[in-house]
């Protein structure tokens, strides 16, 4: 190219490309009207009974293959890169944002493929791509990232970023208008001197783009850091770290869009075993088989739209926010939480007031707990043995003999050296077990049968006893807890007669033998069964006359208790899994004595805070996957696909993301963790240590040694959003926190020093604030001249609406809108001023930021307040007002020089 002549080079790039756009649209429209939806009858070798994981990937490969088609219609090309190769031969190739196809006279790749890292380098850098067979060392002579749109005229690419080597980078209003014909002005005509270079289609320099639309910034195109992060191997944990701005949701999502790729994955042999090893164990297609989490319902929302946009089909069930999956798998999975039933030992409550100031250590916490929980198993285990080595009975004598040798040694994997110590001996214990339960049923056929010899309707009138009991709601006991509903199958758990629901004689017998069973063992230990509780009830209704006689429960407890000894290591899973439940609560109990983590036990045994559900989630997860990990170890390395281990293999994600994770605790991301499956490793967290919002979050880049040593740290610093006063700013914001402030990289742009942010203290009400905001709205709409977006933060959900009411009385004359976003739900348009509690505005962006009453937020959160004002003030791109109802505060007063009163 003749680089003496700017005009002719950006003129050539903006030809190319806008020929290019319009050519990929064609052909893939002309695509989407021919695509019809794969299917397997289309392989008739395939046998759909036994190859569901084929079918399925045939359905995906197919809704792969029209999403991006679909997305090519929508942006068919998003960069033109010009270059040089070794022998001085010159070549352009465009990227697409996710798959492409072959178009005649274009060379096109997409930006997930190896080929397509050539997008994020720069004019004038240096790199080696491979071109089919063949290698080449490039320079880059020129870059074009592209926004294409399409309006009544045709195709046009707005704001496009050209950088030339040699030349310099230059932002095109429209390339569309660059190559129309003009007028020519005359040699003469002076009224061309009057022309603004504001007005101008090319402006020197990269211009900013003004946000017109909440939600996450659009980066089809990332820079070359944040290039080398997404590309990591799909085996990689990492937490991406960086200030405000910085991209790192973005890059985040752009991982999983290259990690989905089934063609990207080609190029990597080794990544594409890993997904395969994974989809046939798990049977889920990789291409849905992942998860994201998210600290906010509102960001949930915006991060499920930029998945969108990247060609990523994200439903509900893939962008989470913790509380409400942990409250899913604690219910539906791991069977922590009660249900309808009445079944599940705990009841999720909403506050408390037990919790003790030491629980912030949440993974001291869990350490005390995983301990105490450890030691309980391996000593009540060898306790058991002990009592079966000590029996007369010469089976459960040779058992627990067995069982003692076996489990007389201290190991950290205790649960899988339980499992694998009693699998040898699993035979005889069922042996065992069954002889006594046939004992067992024996006795209690022939309680049953004297009932019923005495009183032929006694079958009914037990039946209208129990539906009568039941209205009562009368609770099991915490004895029953531990050894009966721990090792009961689930469908022996359902088959008990529930509230609400007509009672069967089935059920009524179920009950009635319960009921005499939970007698003769409280017997046998000389106790008493409580008349509060079911069994209690039932009894009492029986009366003495009709139990069995004192010698049957006597033979009736011994045989129980033997029986419950051997299913605990013949139900080894059960026990460990849903043992942890009541040992939380002994576990509780315990400290709360000793004054440590607790203050107090809860009202009630059942009742289970968020942060104690956590703990008691990760155990049973943590303890799961070391049972998973001794089936693959195992010869054949057959997985359970029913039961407890079954259910629980469905938890795992093949990649596992998190975007603030530092809003989450070490507890809940050491969940997360552990939903990853072991095969693909794939970890992957976002966030910045100076954003969190919460007591409990992660407080330090090395906290996250305490999941796994294994997670890489990345960084990247080139700030995308803010003005460099808002920078500027940010950094002694940090700093006011008790945080480093990061070395922050601006971008190369026009206008990167922006405007100061501005101040007023005094605004005693309502009316004052609202006034003063006004004033500011304005200011911003005369220098923009258009629409934006501004977001006004305030410190609690009640003040909201008031002030969204008074703020859109005032900005009607300007024909702007207030209007109140109730618990960071988004309604109105991108031309409406938003009102949000500070809580829900987490990773978003605005053009303007009003943070109201900061001395009221630093009067509320005394430690947290600096962390409440650097996100507030980091939401900001260009504009930020900040108010006081009284006086500025010391604490803040070394923020002055960055600030003023007005624009």
């Amino acid at each position: 190219m003749n680089k003496s002549n700017k005009e002719a080079v950006i003129e050539d790039i903006a030809k190319d490309a806008l020929n290019c756009i319009t050519t990929v649209a064609a052909d893939a429209e002309s695509a989407r009207s021919s695509h019809t939806r794969g299917n397997a009858t289309a392989f008739t070798t395939i046998n759909t009974w036994n190859s569901s994981q084929a079918v399925n990937r045939i359905g995906a490969v197919s809704d792969s293959e029209a999403e991006a088609i679909a997305a090519l219609i929508q942006q068919p090309v998003v960069a033109r890169v010009h270059f040089l190769d070794e022998n001085e031969e010159e070549d352009v190739i465009f990227i697409t944002r996710t798959t492409p196809r072959p178009v005649p006279g274009y060379k096109i790749a997409s930006y997930r493929t190896e080929l397509g890292k050539i997008a994020s380098l720069a004019a004038g850098d240096e790199g080696s791509f491979r071109f089919g067979p063949k290698q080449r060392d490039l320079l880059i002579e020129s870059r074009a990232l592209l926004k294409p749109s399409r309006d009544q005229n045709g195709w046009d690419a707005r704001n496009t970023e050209i950088d030339i080597r040699d030349l310099g980078k230059f932002t095109v209003g429209s390339l569309r208008d660059l190559l129309e014909p003009k007028n020519q002005i005359a040699e003469g005509d002076l009224n061309a001197l009057w022309e603004d270079d504001s007005e101008e289609n090319v402006v020197a320099g990269v211009r900013r783009a003004i946000i017109t639309h909440m939600g996450l910034r659009d980066q089809p195109i990332l820079d070359r850091h944040q290039d080398e992060i997404f590309r990591m191997p799909i085996n990689t944990k990492c937490f991406l770290s960086g200030p405000p701005g910085t991209g790192k949701t973005t890059t985040l999502i752009r991982r999983l869009g290259q990690k989905t790729d089934r063609q990207a994955l080609q190029e990597t042999p080794g990544e594409l075993r890993l997904i395969e090893q994974v989809e046939a164990e798990t049977g889920r297609p990789h291409e849905t088989n992942w998860i994201v989490f998210s600290p906010t319902e509102l960001l949930r929302q915006y991060v499920k739209e930029a998945f969108a946009r990247e060609g990523l089909a994200a439903s509900d069930t893939h962008i989470r926010t913790w509380d409400e999956f942990r409250r899913e798998i604690a219910r539906d999975e791991l069977k922590l939480l009660r249900t309808g039933t009445g079944s599940g030992p705990f009841v999720e409550r909403r506050t408390q007031n037990y919790l003790s100031d030491d629980v912030a250590d949440e993974a001291a916490w869990y350490d005390d707990f995983r301990a105490y929980l450890d030691a309980a198993i391996a000593d009540e285990l060898k306790a058991d043995a002990d009592w079966l080595a000590g029996r007369r009975a010469d089976d459960l004598s040779a058992i627990g003999q067995l069982l003692t040798d076996a489990l007389d040694t201290s190991r950290k994997d205790i649960y899988a050296h339980a499992l694998r110590s009693v699998s040898e001996l699993i035979y005889d214990v069922r042996i065992a077990v069954s002889t006594r339960n046939d004992e067992v049923s024996r006795l209690l056929a022939k309680a049953r049968n004297a009932l019923v010899y005495e009183d032929r309707n006694f079958p009914n009138a037990l039946r209208d006893e129990i539906s009568r009991q039941l209205a009562v709601a009368a609770q099991a006991s915490e004895d029953e807890e531990d050894f009966e509903v721990a090792l009961d199958d689930d469908d022996q758990i359902e088959a008990e007669p529930q509230p609400g629901r007509p009672v069967n004689r089935q059920q009524a017998l179920v009950r009635l033998e319960r009921a005499l069973k939970a007698l003769a063992k409280a017997r046998l230990a000389r106790r008493s069964v409580s008349e509060k509780t079911q069994d209690g009830m039932l009894l009492a209704w029986l009366g003495e006359q009709r139990l069995p006689s004192d010698d049957d429960l006597k033979i009736m407890g011994e045989l129980l208790t033997e029986q419950a000894r051997l299913r605990k290591f013949e139900r080894l899973e059960r026990l460990f899994l849903r043992g942890v439940a009541p040992k939380y609560k002994r576990f509780r109990a315990e400290r709360a004595n000793a004054s440590r983590w607790y203050n107090s036990t809860p009202a009630k045994p059942s009742d289970i805070f968020w942060q104690e559900l956590d703990l008691v989630v990760l155990a049973s997860l943590q303890i799961a996957n070391e049972l998973l990990e001794h089936y693959r170890r195992r010869a054949g390395g057959d997985l359970p696909i029913t039961g407890l281990l079954g259910t629980l293999r469905n938890l795992h994600r093949a990649q596992v993301l998190i975007d603030e994770a530092t809003d989450f605790s070490r507890v809940q991301l050491a969940c997360m963790h552990e939903i990853s499956h072991p095969t693909s490793g794939s970890f992957f967290l976002c966030g910045d240590i100076n954003q969190r919002l919460t007591s409990w979050g992660l407080k330090s880049n090395e906290a996250l040694d305490w999941i796994t040593s294994s997670i890489l740290r990345k960084s990247i610093t080139v700030s995308y959003r803010q003005s460099k006063r808002l920078v500027d700013l940010a950094k002694d914001l940090a700093s006011l926190g008790g945080s480093e402030a990061e070395d922050i990289i601006l971008p190369d742009r026009l206008d990167v020093e922006g405007l100061s942010p501005v101040w007023k203290d005094g605004l005693t009400d309502l009316a004052k604030v609202s006034d003063w905001l006004t004033n500011r709205i304005h200011e911003i709409d005369r220098m923009l001249g258009r629409s934006t977006t501004i977001a006004v933060l305030v410190n609690d959900e009640a003040d909201v609406e008031p002030l969204a009411v008074a703020l859109n009385e005032r900005l009607e004359e300007i024909s702007l809108a207030a209007v109140a976003c109730k618990n960071g739900k988004v309604v109105g348009n991108d031309r409406d001023v938003r009102v949000f509690d500070i809580r829900h505005i987490k990773g978003l962006e605005f053009e303007a930021v009003f943070f109201v009453g900061l001395d009221e937020t630093v009067a509320m959160h005394s430690e947290l307040f600096a962390k409440f004002l650097y996100v507030g003030a980091t939401r900001a791109a260009n504009y930020l007002g900040i108010t006081f109802a009284g006086d500025i505060p010391k604490v803040v007063t070394p923020l002055g020089p960055h600030f003023q009163e007005g624009w």
